[in-house]
């Protein structure tokens, strides 16, 4: 009904909604809590599953994993209970928030697990359930005495015996091996051997593996992936028959300089592989926040 206008006076008109309606406010507490708690759980999980928290203390570990799993459903029980409202004045940020955590402690978990296998669980390995030795003459020295060995530096006159270097190939990798000696024409046994893959042709007397090219190289890594130790050993007894030569505890090594800095730089690819995770995970939850904004 409209209302009675005195004698003289003209109604207003009436307002409508047109092209120009007005849009919602935005929440800015929603925004940024959609924007920086997913990423840090993403943060906190792929660092617990990426480094020593999940080494020394892994339910721990899990521990965050599984708390950031209930957030997400909780939020999700949420955006179920409040979606018609929250239409009503913004995005549904219950549903973006829970879909954001989820996201985030799965691709955590992904990235923390692939960084601590490729590269923080070997460094860990080597420094703490493995030892170091020094100046050991392969000569004198077999792989029984030494199979809590992490990292090794040879006698000065240590070098590889090219000349009984041999290539195992398997599917489309050739797993390469070549025996240490100390310079003597032959050994009783050949326990250490300087190994890598699709470094050499298949060939006798073909090794380019790791710093073979290094005359001041007498250290070697040991091999820690059980998955190839096994085709080491198919190369290594291959070696055995086409030499002629024997290896009772044959040990696997990567060749190298300085062991210390080689484990350094495994543990520096692991870091560096975190923050460009974290980094990513922040770019792509920026966008999806914008785009949830810039819709509303």
């Amino acid at each position: 009904m409209n209302t009675p206008q005195p004698y003289g006076s003209f109604a207003p008109p009436a307002l409508h909604e047109g092209p120009f309606k007005k849009r919602s406010s935005i929440n800015l507490v929603a925004v940024a809590s959609n924007l920086f708690f997913p990423w840090i759980a993403f943060t906190v999980v792929s660092w617990v599953l990426s480094f020593s928290v999940r080494y020394n203390y892994p339910w721990i570990a899990f521990g965050a994993v599984f708390s950031v799993l209930m957030v997400a459903s909780v939020s999700g029980f949420l955006a179920m209970q409040f979606a018609d409202e929250s239409r009503r004045r913004w995005p549904n940020w219950y549903s973006h928030f829970a879909l954001a955590m989820f996201f985030s402690a799965v691709g955590g978990m992904g990235l923390g697990t692939l960084n601590y296998s490729g590269n923080m669980l070997p460094v860990y390995n080597l420094l703490v359930d493995l030892k170091t030795y020094q100046d050991v003459n392969p000569a004198k020295t077999n792989g029984q005495q030494m199979m809590d060995m992490g990292s090794v530096t040879f006698s000065k006159d240590t070098r590889i015996d090219f000349q009984k270097a041999l290539g195992f190939r398997n599917d489309d990798t050739t797993f390469c091996v070549a025996p240490l000696t100390n310079g003597q024409d032959k050994m009783p046994y050949y326990d250490f051997w300087a190994v890598g893959t699709n470094c050499c042709s298949g060939t006798t007397s073909d090794f380019r593996c790791g710093a073979y090219r290094n005359p001041h190289a007498h250290a070697g890594i040991r091999l820690l992936n059980p998955d190839q130790r096994q085709n080491f050993h198919l190369a290594v007894e291959q070696a055995q028959a086409t030499f002629g030569i024997r290896s009772v505890h044959p040990l696997f090594l990567e060749w190298v300089d300085a062991p210390e800095e080689e484990v350094s730089k495994r543990r520096g690819r692991g870091y560096q592989l975190f923050i460009a995770g974290i980094m990513v995970h922040f770019g792509l939850n920026l966008v999806f926040v914008l785009s949830s904004v810039v819709s509303a």
